[in-house]
């Protein structure tokens, strides 16, 4: 049967593709389904993804080969684009990492399982490479931040429904909450970016108070009090950028939002840590202690996929005093870079970092070379986004989940079209093809302009 699904799958994105290049106005709807679906997908019971070789009991973070209706729908998209005018940026950080998962197999005590993680690294490479062809066309990244949105919004309605009606203490959505919080960075704050540069529609707003009723509800510490520094950095940086009136407004609303929601913050945290048994024994540092005893002795790696079967069968959970109960030990370390560089080796932990730290570079630099244009304000945003992602990989391991990576991949796209279409990169010998213009792609959702004193970019095309 998953065979007739994957068959049928790979049908339909024939099929979409050849609509996307018959109808190329439809590319910004497109972008918001792949924008939206990510966190669609983080609902089991819709199972929107299929996995041609499953290991369901696999205690790793990938069970298997799988194939989602959203790399279908990048797949289509990818090949209903024209080529693109420049190359692909960051390549060749994500073809590092990507060989150093590969080699890590050799050290794998089940290379297969090993091998499950590349290819969920492949499927992220595509719809990074797909958002980035879009996103350099002037309505790519307006569509994909609307579906960011809308998904956040589904995810929050569901939060809501957990915490005041089935009275759950910590409300994470369709998934946990810990990854709610983390999926969440990467749409709430390019989001704050674009409500303080004066954007005037909904979207922002909207976006915004979304984000922030999330982060409450999950009653996360880490997403908490990194969301309440990710605000008051894009916010300083904005400033710095320009003060306005509405960075003002946003200035008294924001101190009023923090007196008034701080009371419910504090008694979900006493509710949560009341129904804490109290006790001594500190599981983060066990893992942690784990893990160090794990990299001492493999410093190549004991392969992707591999970290909770290793920690069992060589005995370092035992050693290192992690509980023997069944949570405990099916856990991955949690702290994303000691579980890389626990797996991939020290090779893996250092092709990671250059992974995670140059698309963020790249953005800030960027957003400060064109003050006043939305555009850059908005690849600020994305900086502090990824830089508040990149702390919280060191309180949580999730960022290897397929989930998180989807958002990450998003985000990179996004990175990568903005700073195309303001110069940053020089252009390939590829050029457009006509029918594809501008003009053919219609009004397109809510599209971003500059502000009117700020010049178009150098390479003649109008503002988002």
């Amino acid at each position: 049967m998953k065979w007739v699904a994957l068959i049928v799958l790979l049908a339909a994105g024939i099929f979409f593709s050849w609509w996307l290049r018959r109808y190329p106005s439809a590319v910004p709807k497109a972008l918001m389904l792949m924008g939206f679906l990510p966190l669609a997908l983080s609902s089991d019971s819709l199972r929107l993804y299929m996995a041609a070789i499953s290991w369901a009991d696999w205690p790793g973070f990938v069970k298997g080969a799988e194939f989602s209706v959203l790399d279908a729908v990048a797949l289509a998209l990818y090949f209903s684009l024209p080529s693109a005018r420049y190359a692909l940026p960051f390549r060749i950080s994500m073809a590092l990492y990507f060989i150093s998962v590969l080699l890590s197999a050799f050290q794998a005590q089940v290379p297969m399982a090993t091998l499950f993680y590349p290819w969920q690294l492949a499927r992220m490479f595509l719809v990074y490479a797909a958002v980035a062809r879009a996103c350099s066309l002037p309505h790519g990244a307006p569509a994909v931040l609307v579906g960011m949105a809308a998904g956040l919004v589904l995810q929050a309605g569901i939060a809501a429904w957990e915490r005041f009606v089935l009275g759950f203490v910590q409300s994470g959505g369709t998934v946990h909450q810990n990854l709610l919080g983390v999926m969440s960075h990467f749409v709430v704050f390019p989001l704050f970016a674009l409500l303080l540069a004066g954007r005037r529609d909904w979207l922002p707003a909207v976006g915004t108070l979304v984000g922030l009723a999330v982060e409450i509800l999950t009653t996360s510490r880490a997403t908490v009090g990194l969301a309440l520094f990710a605000y008051a950095a894009v916010f300083a940086l904005s400033a710095l950028r320009r003060w306005t009136s509405r960075k003002a407004l946003v200035l008294l609303f924001g101190v009023f939002a923090v007196v008034a929601l701080s009371p419910l913050v504090v008694m979900s945290f006493d509710r949560r840590f009341a129904a804490e048994a109290p006790s001594d024994y500190d599981e983060r540092a066990a893992f942690q202690a784990a893990a160090s005893m794990m990299i001492s002795d493999h410093p190549l790696g004991v392969g992707a996929n591999q970290y909770v079967v290793v920690a069992n069968v060589d005995g370092y959970n035992r050693v290192a005093g992690v509980a023997a109960v069944p949570g405990s030990l099916s856990a991955n370390v949690h702290n994303a870079y000691l579980l890389v560089a626990a797996e991939t080796g020290y090779l893996g932990l250092i092709t990671f970092v250059l992974l995670l730290l140059r698309p963020m570079m790249v953005a800030f630099l960027c957003s400060w070379r064109h003050p006043g244009d939305q555009r850059a304000d908005l690849l600020l945003g994305l900086s502090v986004a990824l830089f508040t992602v990149y702390l919280h990989n060191f309180f949580e391991w999730i960022f290897v989940t397929f989930q998180a990576q989807y958002m990450f991949a998003l985000d990179l796209g996004l990175v990568a079209g903005l700073t195309q279409q303001l110069g940053y990169r020089r252009r390939s010998g590829h050029l457009r093809r006509s029918y594809f213009r501008e003009a053919r792609l219609g009004a397109g959702p809510l599209p971003i302009r500059p502000k009117k004193h700020v010049v178009e970019a150098h390479n003649g095309r109008a503002g988002l």
